[in-house]
This record gives C-alpha cells, sequence and structure tokens, in this order.
C-alpha cells in the first residue's frame, strides 16, 4: 500500500512551495495573537479618582489650590507598601458640611465627615491612555469584574471557535474555513469598535474569540496536511512564532494609538491584507483525497513538485489511489472510545488528572501573567512586548532539554522554578520594579516552556486508540483555565502580590504532581490501553512498554488487549507529529 506521505515524500517534504505556503497561512496568526491579548489595552484602567462636581464649586469660591482640593474631596488610604495615596473608589460628601471655617481648621475634622461612593463619576488619569472601555463605561471599583468578565466570554468564544472551526474545515475544506474566519475575524472586529455598550462589547469580542481560535487551528491544520511528517514539528513551532511576533507588534501599536477604538480598529483591519491571500492559498491536498475528490490533489501535487523542482510520480500516485481505499486508518478494529476511556483503570485515571491539571493550570498562568502585565508597575508597553519576547528562549530551551533530560524532569523544572519566582514577587516592594520585572518574566518562561513540553508528553503518555481523544479533552481544560485567569487576576484588589502567589503556587503543585507521571524519552510509547495502564506501574516511572499481561481483575481491559493483539496498524505509534495531534495542542491556546 502506498500512503499520500510516500509521495509527498518524493515531491519534497518542505520545498519551496511548502515553505511559501506555511508563510501566506501563517500571516493572520499576526492578527491572531494581536486579538487574544487586546484586552490588556483595550480594557486598561489607569489611575482614577472620584469626581466631585461640588468641589470644584468650593474650591473656586475659597480659592483652594488643586492640592487642597483634593485632599478636601478625597480621603486617604494606604496601598500595599503602607504608602498613603488617594482612594480611588471613595469621596467625602461635602454637601453635609460646614464651609465656614478655614482650610486649616477644615482639615483637623475630616475625620468626621460622611464618606460616599464615586456617585458622579471618576476622573482618570489621561497621561497614558486616552480612552478605554473601562473608562468610557466606568467599570472600576464595584464594577471592576465586568472586563474580566469580558476577558472570560472571550476565552468562551475560543473554547467555541476550537470545537467548530475543526468540525467546520473537516466538512467543508481548509481554505474555504479559514477565509471564512479571516472575514468573520474583519467583520466582527471592526463592529466591535462600534460597540454601543459595554454589552455590545463583550457580545462582539465573543465573535473575535471565536474567529480568532478558528483561524490559527485552520491554517495550522492545512499547513500540517502540505509538509512531510519530518517537518510537522517544525511547522507548529512557526506557527506559534507568528502568533507571538503579533502580541509583540501589538505593543508598537498600543504605544502609537492611545485610544482603544483606534486601536481596536488598527488590529481588525490588518485582516484585510489577508483576504487577498486566496489567489495563492491552495486546498489541502490530504482532505481532497479524503473526500474522493482525486483529480483536484492531483493537480495540486503537480504544482508542488513543479515549484520544488522535481518529477511528479505518476506510478505512486496511480498505486495510492488504487489502495487508498483499503487503508485501515486506526488500529482500534472499529471499537469506539469514549472520555470513560481516559480515567476507567486507576492508573490512567491517575495520570489524566495530573495531565488535565497541568493543561489548566498552565493555561491559566500564562494568560494571567500575559494580560496582568501592568500590575508590575512600570511602562506598560515595555513590559507587553518583554512578555511575548521572553517566550522565544523559552521555546527554544524547551525543545533543547526535553531531548536530552527527557520530558518529565525539565517539565517539573519549568513548573516549579516558574512558579517560586511568582510567589517570589511578595517579598519585592513596589518601588524595586526591575526585580518584580524580572521575577515575573521568569515565572513567563518557565510556564512557556512548560506549555511546549506537556503538549508533546501528554501524546506520548496517551495510548494510540485514545491519544486524540486525551489531547482534545486536555485542551477542553486548557480552556476552563483561560476563563478562570481573569478573576484570579481580581484577587489583586485584595491584596497586589496575591494573583502571584496563586499562579505561583498552582504551578508549583503542578510540577510536583508531574513526578507521578512516567518518563516517555526513549520507551516505546502504548497502543492499547491495557499497556497504558502498565505504562509507569509498579513503583516504576521509566516503566518501558512490556508484554500485554492481562491483570485479573479487568476482563473488559484484557477483552481489549487481545482485540489489539490482532488488529492491523498503519500508523507508526510512535509518531506523535500528525496534524490531528498537533490540532488538540493548537487548542490549547
Amino acid at each position: 500500500m502506498v500512503h499520500y506521505d510516500t509521495v509527498l515524500k518524493h515531491v519534497g517534504e518542505f520545498g519551496t512551495y511548502q515553505k511559501r505556503m506555511c508563510f501566506f497561512v501563517f500571516l493572520p496568526s499576526l492578527s491572531v495573537g494581536m486579538h487574544m491579548m487586546a484586552m490588556v489595552f483595550l480594557a486598561a484602567t489607569p489611575a482614577h479618582r472620584c469626581r466631585a462636581p461640588e468641589g470644584d464649586v468650593l474650591a473656586a469660591r475659597y480659592n483652594w489650590t488643586e492640592p487642597e482640593k483634593l485632599n478636601m474631596t478625597i480621603p486617604w488610604t494606604k496601598d500595599d507598601d503602607g504608602r498613603a495615596v488617594l482612594h480611588s473608589c471613595k469621596r467625602y460628601d461635602l454637601t453635609t458640611v460646614e464651609l465656614n471655617n478655614s482650610y486649616s481648621n477644615l482639615t483637623n475634622h475630616r475625620a468626621s465627615w460622611n464618606v460616599t461612593s464615586c456617585n458622579a463619576g471618576w476622573t482618570f488619569d489621561r497621561s497614558q491612555y486616552k480612552t478605554s472601555i473601562t473608562m468610557d463605561n466606568n467599570i472600576v471599583c464595584a464594577d471592576k469584574w465586568l472586563a474580566n468578565l469580558a476577558q472570560s466570554i472571550f476565552m468562551v468564544g475560543v473554547l467555541i471557535g476550537s470545537i467548530t472551526f475543526g468540525d467546520l474545515s473537516d466538512r467543508f475544506g481548509r481554505k474555504v474555513v479559514l477565509f471564512a474566519g479571516i472575514a468573520l475575524n474583519l467583520v466582527s472586529g471592526i463592529a466591535t469598535m462600534f460597540a454601543p455598550n459595554f454589552t455590545a462589547f463583550v457580545i462582539l469580542r465573543l465573535f473575535v474569540g471565536v474567529s480568532s481560535l478558528g483561524i490559527y487551528i485552520v491554517s495550522f491544520v492545512l499547513a500540517c496536511e502540505i509538509v512531510g511528517p519530518s517537518r510537522r514539528t517544525l511547522v507548529g513551532t512557526v506557527d506559534y512564532v507568528f502568533f507571538v511576533l503579533g502580541y509583540m507588534l501589538e505593543a508598537g501599536l498600543a504605544y502609537l494609538i492611545r485610544t482603544w477604538t483606534h486601536l481596536q480598529l488598527a488590529i481588525s483591519l490588518l485582516s484585510v491584507l489577508w483576504i487577498p491571500l486566496w489567489c495563492v492559498v491552495t486546498e489541502s491536498p490530504r482532505w481532497l483525497l479524503a473526500k474522493g475528490r482525486t483529480e483536484e490533489a492531483r493537480a495540486i501535487v503537480e504544482k508542488m513538485a513543479e515549484m520544488n523542482g522535481v518529477g511528479f510520480p505518476c506510478a505512486l500516485w496511480e498505486k495510492m489511489a488504487e489502495s487508498k481505499d483499503k487503508l485501515v486508518e486506526t488500529p482500534d478494529n472499529g471499537r469506539f472510545y469514549s472520555v470513560r476511556d481516559l480515567v476507567r483503570t486507576p492508573n490512567l485515571a491517575r495520570k489524566s488528572a495530573v495531565i488535565f491539571y497541568n493543561w489548566g493550570v498552565i493555561t491559566m498562568v500564562y494568560y494571567g501573567l500575559s494580560l496582568n502585565t501592568s500590575a508590575l508597575g512600570g511602562d506598560d508597553y515595555i513590559n507587553f512586548f518583554l512578555s511575548g519576547l521572553v517566550e522565544f528562549p523559552a521555546l527554544l530551551m524547551s525543545i533543547v532539554v526535553i531531548e536530552k533530560w527527557g520530558r518529565r524532569s525539565p517539565h517539573i523544572m519549568f513548573m516549579v522554578g516558574g512558579g517560586v519566582a511568582c510567589i517570589c514577587t511578595l517579598f519585592v516592594p513596589t518601588d524595586l520594579f526591575p526585580l518584580t520585572m524580572t521575577l515575573a518574566m521568569i515565572g513567563k518562561f518557565g510556564i512557556s516552556a512548560s506549555f511546549n513540553i506537556i503538549y508533546i508528553w501528554t501524546g506520548e503518555i496517551y495510548p494510540t486508540v485514545i491519544r486524540n481523544l486525551g489531547l482534545g479533552v486536555s485542551s477542553m481544560w486548557a480552556r476552563v483555565g483561560g476563563i478562570i485567569s481573569p478573576f484570579v487576576a481580581l484577587l489583586a484588589d485584595s491584596w497586589r502580590p496575591l494573583p502571584y502567589i496563586v499562579f505561583g503556587g498552582l504551578s508549583v503543585l503542578g510540577g510536583v504532581l508531574c513526578l507521578l507521571l512516567p518518563e516517555t524519552l526513549g520507551t516505546p510509547l502504548p497502543q492499547t490501553l491495557q499497556e497504558a495502564e502498565d505504562f509507569g506501574k509498579g513503583g516504576s516511572l521509566l516503566c518501558p512498554v512490556g508484554g500485554r499481561k492481562k491483570p485479573e481483575d479487568s476482563k473488559e481491559l484484557a477483552a481489549e488487549a487481545d482485540l489489539h493483539d490482532t488488529s492491523p496498524t498503519v500508523d507508526d505509534p510512535s509518531d506523535v507529529t500528525n496534524p490531528s495531534f498537533y490540532l488538540s495542542f493548537e487548542t490549547g491556546l
């Protein structure tokens, strides 16, 4: 039997055609990175205080200076470092105060004055941000949580996009769904700029989230299906690089554009540049073959061979066309597997619990650190840029160390090290901003490296028959982490370092729990549920996959193992670089 991958190796796994096509389909990921992180600037909350109209009148009447007016209208409080600051959410009710005394006498009696909420609105420091959705809608103080809710709902949209766009691309094709996602992203992004109120803003951002991850997933799958098996790891890395580049580019745009509506318009209009790519991006030949559209697939592969400077393998193509209906796609002999199989046996259930926890925590901390850069102090734009920049060395180091020292030890090191760095922000005074920033970036470095490791490790722990299912469920837990993350950031209202302590503590716990997972470097990967249950069992975390020993207390597993002893397989079970494997990783973003 001849497979499409055999034909692909002949015409070139990563030739000129593939390089050009990957560049084109990854360009929209720049927009995805911007939209995913845009709330840092769209919902920026600068320093603010209550507006006190009567204070302005009295200041003019009694010739108060600006500091005197603030002192008479806004009560003082203490920040986390014990320093006296003007209250952001309270003001004095001057309508109940006798103001016939001198200024000095009045200040001595302020303790007895009535304090009220900001019922006349707020005054914002507009030196850095001219406008934001929070400033326009007064989403501060008691309503501050609404901005975090908006980000959580955006992540719900991301979850919906990860589910719907994958299915739509399987039904209607990669290319048409990719450009439908770009069009939806463009329309919903521009419409967000004109949102008449906060509710409309949140709903429109939901659609931006749906389309953003839809673009990211489909572009990645399309690229994966035109390159050879040996290059899919590289393709996954490059797509993520475009995502982070968009993330970093947004820092520059936000620095130049200080109003949220114009910034939203700028990052949305970027999608206009991707629409003409329709003329140069081709459909996935692999998808066309799966749909029986052999002639269309052949025309694309012929073009691929011509651009790569090789001849079209007519004989191989004909053999593939003859044998494609005979291929056995999975080694499960028709058996249906469900989520229950991920936790059906004790050892596999334990490993699944640890894996799900790590995916959720990693995503929670990733977005928590990325979207909370303004809380670090210093320049928001530099903080945001550095937060993206640190991901490049993290990604590079993670790739190097997992091939030398395995998956478990580096993952634990990155999780615990990054978590401890976050916790250490507790001991850093606010005025030592460079140290706080350094610790936060170490935390971001660790969590970014861990994210790269966990998806590879997860695919190697789960057996072939439920590998994609396990990765899909793991990515759902990642979405839960992304939804929860904005609300963890709200803990800063109680105590500034608290979100970092929570993020750090959860990361350390995740790293420690990974001691329960087996090392997979250099070991045969499990194919059946029985092998997955035995993998790492018996006290040895380096337990290789041995014979198919049937546990006496599990007749169902024994039957399942017997079934697989005679089932033919086509795919190499140790190959975790197939498109559907990476699809689960990408939805984890």
